[in-house]
């Protein structure tokens, strides 16, 4: 009965030291953990969740059976209490349930898709930035004349210092976002390499490093969650949605799913 049904999870900011600090310890921790047995570290576990009210939540699956009697295959909904997933015992974070060859085959996928993603990210904050710098630019020209042309010489100088700023912030955030980004995609693809022979630890490794490149914003406001809005048609919410900066992950089902050391989660059974 496997789900991603997702749990609770950070969408604190991380800064430019904190996202250097967090991609350097998980390559350290990566290397450090060659030597350990993935059998001793990982486990399948049973779990149930309680809601905020301390009451056990229940998740809708669908299931597909075959009728014994006609022979058609039916889908029929139920709901479900008991979860699955493998958990990391040195930390007690969960991550989906999936056999170690499926996570590896995404591993194997994800030494091919990182490069072309990294050099996506590099692209699109230039072409934000210079999209940014020429907007502010052209409103700041037009408003500036404006005030010159009325003679407010010092409200006309008060706009040209305050667009400046404005540029100055641009460069720096995406600046910043275009030098990291080569280094966040050698972390990741060395990490998938390294889940090619030991994939529930490249998996761990992966996610803790592309969360770190997503500045830790949570999975569950991935581009690809955002609910569907009425009165919007697909080109309108997508174009809006990456305005606003929803995080695009690449590898979303990589990402810790819950921890056992949370109070309102209970390990109902350690499975074979």
């Amino acid at each position: 009965m496997t789900t991603t049904a997702v749990v609770s999870d950070s969408t604190q900011g991380l800064d430019c030291f904190s996202q250097f600090y967090q991609l350097f310890s998980s390559v350290g921790s990566m290397f450090g953990s060659i030597t350990e047995c993935t059998d001793s570290v990982f486990r399948r576990v049973e779990v149930q969740k309680k809601d905020e009210q301390g009451n056990i939540k229940f998740y809708p699956k669908n299931e597909k059976i075959v009728d014994p009697q006609t022979g058609e295959t039916k889908t029929v909904s139920k709901h479900i209490s008991v979860l699955k997933y493998t958990e990391d015992v040195t930390t007690g974070d969960l991550y989906m349930d999936e056999e170690w060859y499926v996570v590896a085959f995404k591993c194997a996928m994800l030494t091919l898709g990182i490069p072309i993603y990294t050099v996506g990210k590099m692209v699109y904050n230039a072409g934000w930035l210079l999209y940014q710098i020429g907007s502010i630019a052209y409103n700041a020209i037009a408003l500036f004349a404006e005030k010159i042309s009325n003679g407010n010489l010092s409200e006309a100088f008060q706009t040209f210092y305050c667009s400046s700023i404005q540029i100055l912030k641009a460069m720096d955030t995406h600046l910043t976002e275009i030098v990291m980004a080569p280094l966040f995609g050698i972390g990741c693809e060395l990490a998938a390499i390294y889940g090619l022979f030991k994939p529930y630890h490249g998996r761990k490794y992966e996610a803790m490093m592309e969360k770190a490149w997503q500045h830790n914003a949570s999975y569950k406001i991935d581009l690809r969650n955002v609910p569907a809005r009425p009165g919007e048609n697909c080109w309108t919410a997508f174009a809006k949605d990456f305005k606003d900066g929803h995080p695009v992950y690449l590898a979303h089902c990589f990402q810790v799913r819950g921890n056992t050391h949370e109070p309102r989660i209970i390990v109902n059974k350690v499975l074979p």
